[in-house]
């Protein structure tokens, strides 16, 4: 909440003369996709990428989430099981899930995986590199799901 209104405040402070602290404040650093910046710093996201001198001004802060869920309800009585993982997550149903399929996204959205539960309702993940990626079922009746492999 602090952050929020500390934001906000920064925001209506730089409405008249954004441009002038653009350019004495944060000169040249602009946020583009590959862009890599840290807590803390102020930063202006391009609203027309062909204009490099008009954008909005932010700053970068961080929020303290627990990204641990030891289980998680999918929706239709199935829990996935642990969460983060260092190997496998498993699927408590009274539902089988042998061979359904499953897609594996990065964050990014790329496809990184595809594979199917084996027979203890459970998805290997050992072959993934450490991350967070989104489980999506070929069977648009199960929900899909975040899974942290460490």
């Amino acid at each position: 909440m602090k952050q929020l209104l500390f934001l906000l405040l920064l925001m209506l402070g730089f409405t008249g003369k954004a441009q002038s602290v653009v350019q004495s404040v944060n000169s040249g650093s602009l946020i583009t996709p590959g862009s890599s910046i840290s807590v803390g710093e102020i930063v202006v996201v391009l609203q027309n990428q062909n204009q490099s001198s008009t954008g909005i001004i932010g700053l970068l802060a961080q929020t303290q989430q627990a990204l641990e869920v030891p289980q998680l309800e999918l929706g239709g009585k199935i829990i996935v099981f642990p969460n983060p993982t260092t190997a496998t997550v498993s699927f408590k149903t009274d539902t089988n899930l042998l061979n359904e399929r499953v897609s594996i996204y990065n964050l990014s959205g790329q496809l990184i995986s595809k594979k199917q539960i084996t027979t203890n309702n459970a998805l290997d993940l050992t072959e993934l590199q450490a991350g967070v990626y989104l489980i999506q079922f070929d069977n648009k009746n199960i929900k899909s799901f975040k899974i942290i492999k460490r």
